[in-house]
């Protein structure tokens, strides 16, 4: 029996001009929005390439050890054509500098960081495929469900199919798989139609580990279109006429899509007070700095003495002696025993350097944990109460274009940068000639550590962030449903 109630529930939907509607307009929305945003992807894809090429060629032809300066890259996303979250906004390189340790959170120094102020702001804010499944087909289910049973009701269908043999749960069981296999058809249909678009672009290469998450992003999809569908038939139990369902129905749509999630991130952003400690970091980041300017006036500076390194042509670098950077392609004679002097005192400029800004970065790590990544904790937090802000997370997180990846980026980049000073710890590059002079001979870079961006793979992403908001999404389907068999089991037809 419950074969033919479903079988009947899907050829009658079918055959309604709601499912007609249903299917253009998403394959239209979905279409237009892949082609755009495959072109976007396309665009940000050769510029990386072009930063990449550029970076790699001045990476390594720095002739002196304190010349050293690299541009580390990500590269954009295939899959922000899916969810876009912060891949598009972050920018891709990292400087990596030895007197300063690269963050996420950077305002000042836009070259060196992505800039974002508070990046949870912008968890919903563009529009691209997941975007138009949230809104269109959470829609689109409350359509489909607004009259299931109000309808039934009221044109006398649901009293002639309960007068049968039949449990009211299998006939709600019925009208759920039904309903839910019509609407995945139009969603598995735009699906296919965005993917062989995206395929037909030299520039997307899709990786066994990109098919996985594309994967998790279809359930995901699947199941948040299963809430709304169980929501509008919650509504539909509820209330008698139709017409009142959908006006209900349209509410909830409203409140859930357009001002919960847009509400709770701006009332987290209000009343979570974070310039206090802000304020109280950068003081002491400038005590920090002011401690440091002194270490480095205690320190005796060769370039003082006109007479230390006579008549050496410097070029590249500054002769400042906050600037690390030196390059003396000459060096005389006469100034040759005040070498282990210069060699001393850069040795030591230098400690102060990687002392002092491993001492920011602490200082800033911990304001962060209590500020930004608090606050994003929060807010991320507070979206879990809407199947919305669940479906976004869920798919952010699939995709791999949350806070959490761009802070995998920037972790890299660090570890990167640790793993260059290790390298001038091995060879001595600290105290030697080369750190300030080539007239002995250029550094050669054979051996130096290059970087390999190597993001997380999807069972990581999916057992720490996916999966979870996806089990609670599953979760609220669960109690919709119950919810509804209860109500409907009481309903006098």
């Amino acid at each position: 029996m419950i074969w033919t109630l479903i079988l009947r529930e899907i050829l009658t939907t079918l055959m309604t001009f709601r499912f007609f509607v249903t299917v253009i307009t998403c394959m239209s929305l979905v279409i237009a929005g892949t082609i755009v945003l495959t072109d976007n992807y396309e665009r940000r894809l050769a510029s990386y390439n072009a930063d990449f090429q550029t970076h790699q060629e001045k990476t390594f032809i720095a002739h002196t050890y304190s010349s050293f300066k690299a541009d580390i890259d990500r590269a954009p996303n295939p899959l922000s054509v899916f969810n876009q979250g912060l891949d598009k906004r972050a920018k891709n390189s990292i400087r990596i500098r030895i007197g300063k340790v690269p963050y996420l959170w950077d305002k000042v120094y836009q070259y060196q960081s992505t800039g974002l102020k508070n990046p949870f702001r912008h968890l919903l804010a563009d529009i691209d495929l997941v975007s138009i499944f949230q809104i269109l087909l959470s829609l689109l289910a409350l359509v489909f469900a607004y009259d299931a049973i109000a309808g039934a009701r009221e044109n006398g269908t649901l009293r002639l199919t309960l007068s049968n043999p039949v449990g009211r749960g299998v006939v709600i069981l019925g009208k759920y798989v039904g309903a839910i296999v019509c609407l995945s058809l139009p969603l598995l249909i735009s699906f296919l139609f965005a993917l062989l678009l995206q395929l037909q672009s030299s520039a997307i290469q899709y990786t066994a580990d990109d098919l996985f998450r594309i994967g998790g992003i279809l359930l995901t999809t699947i199941v948040y279109i299963s809430t709304f569908y169980l929501i509008g038939l919650l509504i539909s139990s509820m209330i008698h006429r139709p017409a009142t369902s959908l006006i209900v129905s349209m509410f909830i749509w409203v409140v859930l899509i357009l001002l919960y999630p847009n509400v709770s991130l701006f009332l987290v952003n209000r009343f979570i007070d974070t310039e206090e400690k802000i304020e109280q970091t950068n003081r002491e980041i400038e005590q920090i700095s002011e401690r440091f300017y002194r270490d480095i006036q205690k320190l005796r500076d060769p370039f003082e003495s006109p007479s230390l390194l006579k008549d050496s042509i410097s070029s590249g670098g500054s002769r400042g002696y906050l600037h690390l950077s030196k390059n003396f392609t000459y060096i005389p004679d006469e100034s040759e025993p005040n070498i282990p002097t210069v060699k001393a005192y850069f040795q030591d400029l230098t400690s102060l350097h990687i002392r002092a800004a491993e001492t920011i970065w602490r200082a800033r790590k911990n304001a962060f944990a209590e500020t930004y990544i608090r606050k994003s904790r929060i807010a991320r937090n507070a979206l879990r109460f809407s199947p919305t802000g669940l479906y976004h997370l869920s798919t952010e997180a699939w995709a791999g274009t949350d806070l959490f990846r761009m802070e995998h980026f920037f972790k890299t980049g660090r570890q990167y940068r640790q793993r260059v000073l290790d390298y001038f710890h091995d060879k001595k590059a600290f105290s030697s000639r080369q750190w300030f002079a080539s007239d002995k001979g250029e550094v050669r870079w054979n051996d130096a550590p290059r970087f390999v961006y190597n993001p997380p793979d999807v069972f990581e992403d999916a057992s720490s962030r996916a999966l979870p908001d996806l089990f609670l999404l599953f979760l609220l389907n669960l109690v919709l449903f119950m919810a509804t068999f209860m109500i409907f089991s009481r309903l006098e037809v």
